[in-house]
């Protein structure tokens, strides 16, 4: 089990990382112009808010091993990027983006294993 949180943890953090890197830096791509304009004037600056704890996030997610960074600090980085695809799912939703809806409920779901994998089953010392 813990093979697999690992390998959880490590492609959450990629992915976390990548998206936030793209949601941050480049805002501007036309796939990401019908979300903007139903938004309206605050939508940048929340894409940038978004993205820095998106990125904080997946690197919360290997930090601890890395850097001998406190146990808890992986779980708890799961359990904030689930509940950060749970927002996504209903924005995407009101966008109707349905690819986009899919990969946020799948990577919500491997966040929240993460966490309960990390908080009850095999904490990280």
């Amino acid at each position: 089990m813990n093979i697999v949180l690992w390998l959880l943890q490590v492609v959450l953090g990629i992915k976390f990382v990548s998206v936030g890197l793209t949601h941050g830096i480049r805002h501007d791509k036309a796939e990401m112009a019908q979300g903007i304009q139903k938004m309206g004037k605050p939508a940048r600056p929340l894409l940038i808010v978004v993205a820095i704890v998106t990125v904080l996030g997946g690197a919360g997610l290997v930090a601890p091993a890395a850097l001998r960074l406190p146990g808890w600090l992986a779980p708890l980085s799961a359990a904030l990027l689930g509940g950060l695809m749970l927002l996504s799912i209903v924005f995407h939703i009101n966008c109707r983006e349905k690819p986009h809806v899919i990969v946020s409920i799948i990577l919500c779901a491997m966040a929240a294993l993460v966490a309960y994998g990390r908080w009850m089953i095999l904490p990280l010392a």
